[in-house]
């Protein structure tokens, strides 16, 4: 007799594999809509996750966490290092709200899945010209052309943050006039850490005003005068690589001028000692040296 109809006769249902009950447990608890897109051959399977509201990529957090899933951000741009092994890539479209904050200065707070076009429609004049579609999570994570030491010019004003460990975190402004504490005993520890990868790092050659070409913004600890550290300007070209973002304050700057060109990349060492700063269980992708810039 056939097992599956020997386990049809017994009353036994087939045993699912970890990625299938990975998906049946996410489907559950999410109230956003999953896709399989099945075996991405020798890599692994691979699924998408549009959530509905916050608490699904909290969910998606836990389940990946458990199951060995890696998070990716849909459709950011690398290029990523392979992933072998199965991967959930988080569509963030239908998380879209925009709203003006009160205060002396026009602010903006958006979540991940607002489209430019919306955010240039509000006033944010850094977004003029930008394409209407990208969405503010992908804008966010691609490369950032601004300056070393510039990073203040993207109007990126506070970054609130799910990281690996499913620690929720605000980075902002981080001077003597800014009393905000810093909630996470995570992210206590991994400022210091920061802060001094970022004295080695100009001590051996980064110059105010030349191109930045790495991808994590360790500059934003070094601004140029009058800018003051802010700490959610690291995120600016982070891939989705570093935490995934649930939301951005955001102030109106003037559009920015094309990247100038031919000042090599900071190290692929202090790269990776940030990644490992924020990463340290390999929760999302991973940036690949090299010229071609693959989406996931």
């Amino acid at each position: 007799m056939q097992p599956s109809r020997r386990a049809f006769l017994l009353g036994r249902r087939p045993v699912q594999t970890p990625w299938a009950t990975f998906l049946q447990r996410l489907g559950l608890s999410c109230h956003g809509a999953v896709r399989d897109l099945g075996d991405a051959g020798a890599e692994g399977p691979r699924a998408v996750l549009t959530p509905a509201r916050e608490s699904d990529v909290t969910q998606a957090r836990t389940l990946c966490a458990e199951y060995g899933v890696v998070m990716a951000l849909d459709d950011a741009q690398g290029p990523f290092a392979p992933v072998y092994g199965p991967m959930l890539r988080l569509d963030p479209g239908a998380l879209s709200g925009l709203a003006r904050l009160n205060g002396p200065t026009p602010r903006w707070r958006a979540q991940p899945g607002v489209p430019l076009a919306a955010l240039a429609q509000a006033g944010l004049t850094q977004f003029d010209g930008l394409p209407g579609a990208m969405t503010l999570a992908q804008w966010l994570a691609a490369p950032a052309p601004w300056p070393t030491g510039q990073c203040a010019a993207s109007g990126v004003v506070a970054v609130d943050l799910m990281l690996a460990d499913g620690v929720e975190e605000t980075l902002g402004p981080f001077g003597t006039a800014d009393v905000q504490p810093l909630k996470s005993a995570t992210v206590q520890r991994l400022i210091p850490s920061l802060f001094q990868l970022s004295g080695g790092a100009f001590a051996t050659g980064y110059e105010p005003g030349q191109p930045w070409d790495g991808r994590y913004r360790l500059d934003a600890l070094a601004p140029q005068a009058p800018d003051t550290v802010n700490l959610a300007q690291l995120l600016l070209g982070h891939g989705g690589t570093l935490a995934w973002v649930q939301g951005v304050t955001l102030e109106a700057r003037p559009a920015a001028a094309p990247p100038e060109t031919g000042v090599s990349s900071p190290s692929s060492t202090l790269q990776a000692r940030i990644k490992s700063l924020f990463d340290p269980y390999g929760r999302f992708p991973e940036f690949q040296d090299g010229p071609n810039s693959d989406n996931l």
